[in-house]
């Protein structure tokens, strides 16, 4: 597929953007608004298709498609939070429209970091864009779903299946992403990598990335830990309401 400049690039991403909002908006009315247990357990297998077909259309655009790309294990490994958490998505919706029973705690943790790294990561991903790698529509489509689908997936677990984040929730998030760095960053040593930018920042103009490594990694975690706390206020007024 032919390559793209990057303004037609940034163009395609933010217009599925704006596209994307109002699917969360309906899904979220739809979700909260249905009652049909069967036809929730139909759009939420087609939420688990969609999901998977995203992944492999964004695969076979890299191998295949891209001209210019080159896959390699130290870049297209899903080890980014974006990618676990879009993975977590699924495994949460899977769960939930499943008829075996699973641990409470454990899908709930599923559910917990799903909302973390979508609202907390993915979006913020969506707003400081990062185009390293993205060369032609197709991989500006994939690089906005591999975000917004995260988000769409976790509203879907809130409206249509009543998922809430709680204060636990807040420490089981945080505590995750920070023991996730550990094997990743052996992994990025080994590899030459940079997965989940341990090794140093994103190529995006963000007033939360200051200094060089390490010091960006100490002040991030301080960041998300208050914006983790934050995401929870709206679950947190919603119980007192």
């Amino acid at each position: 597929m032919k390559p793209l400049s990057t303004e037609l690039l940034y163009y395609f991403h933010n217009l599925l953007t704006f596209i994307m909002i109002g699917v969360w908006i309906v899904f979220s009315f739809i979700g909260y608004k249905l009652k049909n247990q069967k036809t929730i357990t139909k759009i939420s297998y087609g939420l688990i298709g969609f999901s998977i077909l995203q992944e492999i259309m964004d695969y076979t655009n890299r191998i295949f498609l891209d001209e210019l790309y080159v896959i390699s294990l130290s870049t297209d490994l899903p080890l980014q939070f974006c990618s676990i958490g879009y993975y977590f998505s699924i495994i949460g919706i899977i769960m939930s429209v499943s008829e075996k029973k699973y641990n409470i705690k454990f899908e709930q943790f599923i559910f917990d970091c799903a909302y973390v790294l979508g609202f907390g990561g993915a979006l913020q991903a969506m707003i400081t864009v990062d185009l390293t790698g993205i060369n032609n529509m197709i991989g500006s489509f994939a690089l906005n779903w591999q975000h917004s689908i995260i988000i769409l997936n976790v509203l879907w677990l809130i409206f249509a299946y009543n998922k809430r984040f709680n204060l636990r929730g807040v420490l089981n998030a945080f505590i995750f992403m920070n023991l996730a760095i550990i094997p990743v960053g052996i992994i990025n040593y080994f590899l030459s990598a940079n997965y989940m930018f341990v090794c140093s920042p994103p190529n995006v103009n963000n007033p939360l990335l200051i200094g060089d490594w390490p010091i960006y990694l100490i002040i991030l975690e301080f960041v998300y830990f208050l914006y983790i706390l934050i995401l929870y206020l709206p679950f947190k007024l919603l119980h007192k309401k």
